[in-house]
C-alpha cells in the first residue's frame, strides 16, 4: 500500500470558507487579549484556549510552541495514523533484508569451511525494521483505544468483575461496549488471530529476556521475528480501526511509497 495520510488529532470539516472568519471585526476585549497573548512567553492552554488553523474547507487544531522568542503554531496529527505509517514504512524494506540476511548467512553443513567473516549488520538491519513494525502496529491500536476510551472506565471481566485494563481487555472489551458494535463477526476471525499474533509478539519483545539452555537466548524472538507475517498484521490492524473509525488509515491519493532504510546493505 502507499504510504498513508497524516491526519489532524482534531478537525472540523464545514461548509464555508473558514478564511471568511478573518474579515469579522473583533470586540475590543478579544483584540486586547490578543495583543497581550502576543507579546507574551504565555501558551493557549493556561487560559484554556485551543489554538485553530483556518483552511478552505475545514478547521484544524494543533498547539502553539516557543520557538526560541517565536511562537509557532505546529499542526496536533493524529498518534494512530503516525504509529500505523511509521510501521508500514518500515515493512517496505522487510522482505529485501529478509532475504539479504537468510542468503548470506552460513550454511550450516559449511560451517568450518568458510573462513569469510559474517556481517552482523544484515542481522541488524532486518531485526530492526522488524521489531519497529511490530511496536508501532501495536502502538497504533493502543492509541486508538485510548482515545475511545474515556479516563475514568471501568474494565469489567467475563465474570462481572472490575479488572486492570489490558490491551486485550480494551480491543475487545471496552471498545465493543463504547461503539455498540463488536469486532468478532466470522468474517473478521482471520483478523482477529493476527491481531491476538501480534500482540503476543510485541509483548515478547517489550518483556524480552534471555530464555533457553544455551548462549543464544534470544533466538525463540528472533525466529518468531523471522516467521511472522508482516503485511497481513498491518492489514489487520488497518481493518479493526476502521471498523471502528472509517477511513482513518487510508493511503495518501499521491500514491508514492516511503520507507525507512536502516543501513549499508554491504
Amino acid at each position: 500500500m502507499a504510504h498513508i495520510r497524516l491526519k489532524a488529532s482534531k478537525e472540523q470539516v464545514v461548509k464555508f470558507n473558514p478564511i471568511a472568519l478573518n474579515a469579522i471585526d473583533l470586540p475590543a476585549e478579544s483584540k486586547e487579549y490578543v495583543k497581550k497573548y502576543l507579546g507574551s512567553k504565555k501558551l493557549a492552554e493556561d487560559d484554556e484556549m485551543d489554538i485553530m488553523l483556518l483552511l478552505s474547507d475545514r478547521i484544524v487544531f494543533g498547539f502553539d510552541y516557543l520557538d526560541d522568542k517565536v511562537k509557532r503554531v505546529v499542526v496536533e496529527i493524529n498518534p494512530v495514523t503516525i504509529f500505523f505509517s511509521n510501521a508500514v514504512m518500515c515493512s517496505r524494506q522487510l522482505k529485501y533484508y529478509k532475504d539479504l540476511l537468510l542468503s548470506q548467512a552460513p550454511d550450516v553443513k559449511e560451517l568450518g569451511r568458510n573462513r569469510e567473516g559474517v556481517n552482523q549488520n544484515h542481522s541488524g538491519m532486518y531485526f530492526q525494521l522488524a521489531i519497529n513494525c511490530i511496536i508501532n502496529l501495536q502502538a497504533a491500536l493502543e492509541s486508538f483505544a485510548n482515545r475511545v476510551i474515556p479516563n475514568d472506565y471501568i474494565f469489567i471481566g467475563s465474570d462481572g468483575k472490575e479488572q486492570v485494563s489490558s490491551i486485550t481487555l480494551k480491543l475487545y472489551n471496552a471498545i465493543p461496549k463504547i461503539r455498540n458494535s463488536k469486532f468478532r463477526p466470522p468474517k473478521y476471525k482471520k483478523y482477529n488471530a493476527q491481531i491476538d499474533s501480534l500482540i503476543k509478539l510485541r509483548n515478547h519483545i517489550i518483556h524480552l529476556k534471555p530464555n533457553g539452555l544455551t548462549n543464544t537466548g534470544y533466538k525463540g524472538v528472533y525466529r518468531d521475528l523471522l516467521d511472522f507475517d508482516y503485511h497481513k498484521a498491518i492489514e489487520s490492524v488497518r481493518v479493526f480501526i476502521n471498523f471502528y473509525e472509517e477511513n482513518l488509515i487510508e493511503e495518501c491519493p499521491c500514491g508514492d511509497n516511503f520507507s525507512f532504510f536502516v543501513g549499508q546493505d554491504k
